[in-house]
């Protein structure tokens, strides 16, 4: 791996990831009122340590080691004194990954570590999405996390890559100008993607679990605070709740059902809004985007309407589907092989005598531009049996210079002659004659039997 030295931006963008999956732990407990203090003293280590690592990757120096000690001896000891006290196993052993990430921090000085540092991130991310409290109003720090990490992987690769051509000498100008824009282009397509990718997959939800095996789920998937202000709702009432609500048309309230995943309404927007210490930004982002959802909520259910009239659908008339879509497949393949066909020397040799037979003997030849193509097409079947087929990016005059090369006289007369009588056709203003037709009809049959 290449282990040229990063970019600030580079650790400007892991130094951002890092706090982001942070963040999303120290979220589960928004309740207690610790939120801010966590989220300012993680961002003194993280912001710390990377500073100390980009500094190594500027000019190494020794005290960078003992940095790295030092952040390592005090992780461990507010492991034991703070972290298992307060939290205890799991999330101990979780924030004393993250003091271990942050001594590593100090020695990131290539691209591998680096990209250890942003897996470090992603595993304490995984943590906080699959713990019970997580809800959708973690989504506010995990879409930046997502957008951090990717852009700075991206970045990484195109920097890697810049670098490259300049070892090798193929970019004497700098090229650091576009990287930005490549960067950014690049995030916002893999986002795109992975997005339509996951709004088109099933994804598994603890209702859907519940309601098909029968498992019993003790605490609802929102956590102490949602499960308190439903009045104590089990999973499975607050699911049967909410699809008799989707299909009464009250969806204002209990949110609209996609297969797969709940999306909540404004109302439970609001009552998100309300638990207490919730940072004031993400407070007023939740009460605008209920708001906004009340405005667009019409469209949205006429397009839910549209979804459940295309399941019908699909469902009364599927066999058709499937013999319409084994059509289409056995057309394409027609087509292809048709294609193929043309390119093979037996199939090009029938061609011609087919040519020979059709518009020389028996003169079924179209008048005008027509007319003039096809002993054109002829004459181009005719030499590539030659060994000499038109390629698609070679014009009329550029095909003719290659006849004039490979073939004799009488043949590059016949040729020529035959040519600009099609361009006559194709580009003139007059057009061809009846008399004009007969005189290519006979220069193709003299450039048949003088090439066979």
């Amino acid at each position: 791996m290449n282990e040229t030295k990063l970019a600030g931006s580079l650790y400007a963008g892991l130094f951002a990831a890092q706090l982001l999956a942070l963040a999303c732990n120290a979220y589960l407990d928004i309740g207690y009122g610790s939120f801010g203090r966590e989220m300012l003293f993680w961002s003194v280590v993280f912001g710390g340590t990377l500073a100390v690592g980009w500094r190594q990757g500027r000019k190494a120096g020794g005290w960078g080691g003992i940095a790295q000690k030092f952040v390592l001896f005090f992780g461990l000891v507010l492991f034991v004194f703070a972290f298992l006290p307060l939290w205890g196993m799991p999330r101990a052993g979780l924030y004393l990954l993250a003091m271990l990430q942050a001594a590593y921090n100090c020695a990131t000085a290539g691209r591998r570590q680096l990209h250890l540092g942003l897996l470090t991130s992603l595993a304490l991310v995984l943590f906080a999405a699959s713990h019970y409290r997580a809800d959708w109003t973690m989504l506010f720090y995990i879409l930046p996390y997502l957008i951090a990490a990717v852009f700075t992987l991206v970045a990484s690769q195109i920097g890697q890559r810049s670098d490259d051509l300049r070892l090798t000498g193929l970019a004497r100008t700098s090229i650091s100008r576009g990287q930005g824009a490549a960067s950014a282009a690049a995030t916002l397509s893999i986002l795109l993607l992975g997005g339509g990718l996951y709004l088109l997959t099933p994804q598994v939800s603890w209702p859907y679990l519940e309601s098909r095996f029968g498992q019993e789920v003790p605490q609802a998937p929102g956590g102490e605070l949602e499960q308190a202000q439903s009045g104590g709702q089990t999973g499975s009432a607050a699911a049967k709740g909410q699809g008799a609500a989707a299909e009464n048309g009250s969806a204002g309230s209990q949110g609209l059902q996609w297969p797969g995943m709940h999306w909540p309404g404004p109302q439970e927007m609001r009552a998100a809004a309300q638990r207490p210490h919730m940072p004031r930004w993400q407070k007023s982002a939740i009460e605008e985007l209920a708001g906004f959802s009340e405005t667009l909520q019409p469209a949205v259910l006429v397009v839910f309407d549209w979804w459940r009239w295309l399941r019908q659908w699909l469902r009364e008339h599927w066999l058709d589907l499937m013999f319409a879509l084994l059509g289409l497949i056995l057309l394409a393949v027609i087509l292809a092989f048709r294609n193929l066909l043309r390119e093979t020397p037996w199939a090009i040799w029938f061609l011609s005598r087919w040519d020979y037979w059709y518009l020389c003997r028996c003169g079924r030849h179209a008048e005008g531009e027509r007319g003039a193509r096809q002993y054109y097409r002829a004459m181009e079947r005719l030499f590539a049996l030659g060994d000499l087929p038109r390629s698609r990016f070679n014009n009329t005059r550029e095909y003719l210079t290659q006849i004039q090369r490979r073939h004799r006289r009488d043949l590059q007369t016949g040729a020529a002659e035959l040519t600009r009588l099609f361009e006559a056709a194709r580009y003139g203003a007059d057009g061809l004659s009846a008399g004009d037709l007969q005189r290519m009809r006979r220069l193709y049959r003299d450039l048949y039997r003088q090439s066979g």
